[in-house]
Parts: C-alpha cells; sequence; structure tokens
C-alpha cells in the first residue's frame, strides 16, 4: 500500500498491521527477557489505541506520522534478528514503511534535520565509529553538523 495520499484510516491499518508484526515478534523473541515482554506489550496496545481511537484533534495523519515514528523508533535503531524479521516481514507484506539508517542519511545530506535525527546522532556516533559502520572522518563530520545544529537551535 502506497504511502501517499491516504486516508486516517488506511495509514492506522497500515500502523496496526506493523505493531501486530512487532507483537508477533517479540512474544517469539528469545533476545527480549521475559520480564520485559509486558513492558513491550502494554506499548503496543498505547500505539493501537492511539491510532484507532484518536482524540478529535488528532484523528490527523499527521498526528499519525508521530505514532509511526514513535513504533519504528526502536525497529530502525535496533540490529539483530529480531529487527531483520521485522523488516523482511515488512517488506514482505508490502505494508508500505522502510527501515531508516539516520546517519547515512545525514551524512548524504550534510546536516541534521530535526530533533529527532540530532538525538539519534548524540546518542550512536560513538558506538557506530567503534562497531565500525563509520569511519573516523564521517564520526567527525556528524561531530561537526551536531554543532551546527546545536548552534542554529540557540535563540538569538
Amino acid at each position: 500500500m502506497s504511502v501517499k495520499r491516504q486516508t486516517y484510516q488506511q495509514r492506522a491499518e497500515m500502523l496496526l498491521e506493523a505493531v501486530k508484526i512487532g507483537i508477533e515478534i517479540v512474544n517469539r523473541s528469545v533476545l527480549i527477557p521475559i520480564a520485559d515482554k509486558p513492558t513491550y506489550q502494554k506499548f503496543f496496545e498505547g500505539i493501537i489505541h492511539m491510532a484507532l481511537h484518536p482524540e478529535p484533534q488528532f484523528r490527523k495523519v499527521a498526528s499519525l506520522r508521530y505514532l509511526e515514528e514513535t513504533f519504528l523508533t526502536s525497529w530502525n535503531e535496533g540490529d539483530g534478528e529480531d529487527v531483520k524479521e521485522f523488516w523482511l516481514r515488512i517488506a514482505e507484506k508490502k505494508i508500505g514503511y522502510a527501515k531508516k539508517d539516520t546517519i547515512t542519511a545525514v551524512l548524504k545530506r550534510k546536516k541534521i534535520k530535526d530533533v529527532h535525527e540530532y538525538d539519534y546522532i548524540i546518542d550512536n556516533v560513538v558506538i557506530a565509529e567503534q562497531l565500525g559502520r563509520i569511519t573516523k572522518s564521517e564520526a567527525e563530520l556528524l561531530s561537526n553538523y551536531l554543532s551546527t545544529f546545536e548552534n542554529r537551535q540557540k535563540p538569538i
């Protein structure tokens, strides 16, 4: 299903399908401690409730995008077999989401576009360099982009 020109209901159903996949993967996962699974379940139920029963002022595709971002963040930022399975199943069902690689996007664009990217880069630049996902020079570029973003956010 294409992401463009969808009604709220169509987009909410798309998110629901993705959440159902997430629930199945978390419930079957041997990597997630059993004690943590109720927390995931509560989070997933909250996403479903907000998507299906929004307050009238939030029944907008733009509001739903925030829910999508919230739900997909851990799947975009994570790694491992559970994450691979999630994105494989999303692709197989043609749900319309794709995994985002924020670091690559920022390096390609040569700037950080919003606070979500800023937070992600802050949290992950050192780890990405240590794991060899990025080079030392790319880490330095990201550090410069962080500084530039910070300077743009300061009030005059």
